[in-house]
């Protein structure tokens, strides 16, 4: 990159709240101003390079519980934010075809403020929400969160069931078992009956846990690849010119040599790395992990991205753009 001032740093969120920074907003005044604060080295020796896991829970609550809705976001190319508006407020797009891929994707222009809408209910049901938070979190009325939560259940039902029969299992055995033989412990839900009028608060609040840890310890795939890409830096010649100094979730970060070797070395092997699905329970034949590496220039909040497969001549012209852009 010869003279090009991009530098290295050592990233983290912090456990904190107001705000709470494991849960960096990555979008908004705020996620960007935090952000900031994480800048390149002036020395220009290092770069600050990392790769996020493109979609990773999404992809692997489909590739595990084998939901048809949620995998044909992946092998037919809907839009998932236009499918859960659509399954939301359909009644109120009646142009939209639900058959035609095209026609729902389209809710993203033609109906954009119902498809913004439509993302905070869905994290929060996909969280194990209930209508109570969508009436706390979303402002919805009562009747408006509970036919949300019904159309969003109706969408999700192989999910859903599938999530219910292991916190059943759960309540049997007293732990779930996670990504790679992980267990979490389940003492409540083995001690309790769920479902009635007098569950305890605590019993439920486990069973949220438990089954949001189905999808979240997948995110061990993130450690999985961070070991065997690094296991490859270590023996070969770039040992002194990659150094990973951060792991967020599904995301990973790294300080790397401010040369042009050293960035297609991990634009290839770190990509080839979370791509490995080897696994019974995630492996499909269409619906695959993956990510993209991205350098922060000038600083964490400004991403250069840059392809899986790139050319040098591609990471030149990138890096040239958002030189000319800052």
């Amino acid at each position: 990159f010869g003279s090009y001032n991009l530098g290295g740093a050592i990233s983290g969120r912090l456990s904190s709240s107001d705000p709470n920074l494991q849960n960096l907003p990555v979008k908004g005044d705020l996620g960007k101003l935090i952000k900031s604060c994480f800048a390149c080295d002036p020395n220009g020796e290092w770069l600050f390079c990392g790769l996020d896991f493109a979609s990773l829970e999404d992809r692997i609550s489909a590739l595990t519980t084998k939901d048809p809705n949620k995998l044909k976001v992946y092998t037919d190319g809907y839009d998932g934010h236009c499918l859960r508006a659509y399954a939301y407020f359909g009644e109120q797009m009646p142009d939209i075809d639900p058959n035609l891929v095209a026609s729902i994707n389209s809710i993203e222009k033609k109906y954009k403020d119902l498809r913004g809408e439509s993302k905070a209910p869905t994290f929060a049901l996909t969280y194990q929400g209930t209508e109570h938070t969508l009436m706390k979190n979303c402002g919805f009325s009562a009747e408006k969160a509970a036919d949300v939560t019904a159309r969003y259940k109706a969408l999700y039902k192989v999910s859903i069931d599938w999530v219910e029969a292991k916190l059943k299992q759960a309540g049997k055995d007293g732990y779930i078992t996670g990504a790679f033989g992980l267990r979490v412990r389940t003492p409540l839900l083995k001690q309790s009956i769920r479902g009635t009028s007098r569950t305890p608060h605590e019993v439920d609040a486990e069973g949220r846990s438990a089954g949001n840890a189905l999808g979240q310890s997948w995110c061990l795939l993130n450690n999985r690849a961070s070991a065997e890409f690094m296991g490859k830096v270590r023996k070969g010649e770039y040992r002194k010119h990659i150094r990973l100094c951060a792991h967020i979730h599904d995301a990973q970060y790294f300080r790397v040599r401010n040369n042009i070797q050293s960035v297609m070395y991990l634009n290839e092997h770190l990509v080839e790395a979370v791509k490995w699905q080897n696994h019974p329970d995630i492996w499909h034949e269409d619906v695959k992990l993956g990510g993209e590496v991205g350098i922060f220039y000038p600083n964490w909040c400004k991403e250069i991205t840059i392809p899986n497969g790139a050319s040098e001549e591609d990471i030149y012209a990138l890096v040239d753009a958002a030189q000319q852009a800052a």
